[in-house]
């Protein structure tokens, strides 16, 4: 499991800028990646869809939102993988994203299967982008026993001081 440097929580709101230019996303400071239209509607095979990169960005956050709660729970895992399906749809109003199926399959250690069905199901709740989505997102897991030693975890990252809102603000 790679760990990004810093795990702490910047304060809200956050701000994300992305760029298209000559059919290039860029978030800077990463590398630029080639999008298009996927094959379905005459695009590229070559390059990244708008309909991939939706999936996989809620793959990802539900990677990471794992990882938060496996971190905060100390739920060491040898192994991750998922797969991410999203079925686009024709309908009244043009196309639409019926569902998302995510297959998640991990490994962690003897005993700690029940605390990983656990903490995944803590990620699918408080995942931002499948909460942001208006489409179903539904999740299949299946955890193994890992075999061998799994890696060390990571420090935990330390909680974030949260700014008392205003009244009627909302959280």
């Amino acid at each position: 499991m790679q760990e990004p440097p810093n795990m702490s929580i910047a304060p809200f709101p956050h701000r994300y800028v992305v760029t298209l230019e000559n059919d290039r996303l860029q978030a800077l400071p990463r590398a630029a990646i080639p999008v298009g239209a996927p094959p379905q509607f005459g695009g590229a095979e070559s390059v990244w869809s708008p309909e991939e990169l939706l999936v996989g960005a809620v793959v990802t956050c539900l990677k990471t939102t794992f990882d938060s709660f496996a971190r905060r729970e100390s739920l060491a895992v040898a192994r991750w993988k998922a797969s991410g399906t999203g079925i686009l749809a024709k309908g009244s109003s043009g196309p639409w994203f019926t569902e998302i199926m995510i297959h998640v399959s991990l490994e962690t250690a003897p005993g700690r299967e029940q605390e990983a069905r656990r903490v995944l199901a803590l990620a699918e709740r408080n995942c931002i982008l499948s909460k942001s989505v208006t489409c179903p997102v539904h999740i299949e897991l299946t955890v193994q026993v890992a075999e061998g030693e799994l890696p060390p975890m990571p420090e935990r990252a330390p909680e974030p001081i949260r700014p008392k809102r205003a009244q009627g603000q909302r959280p």
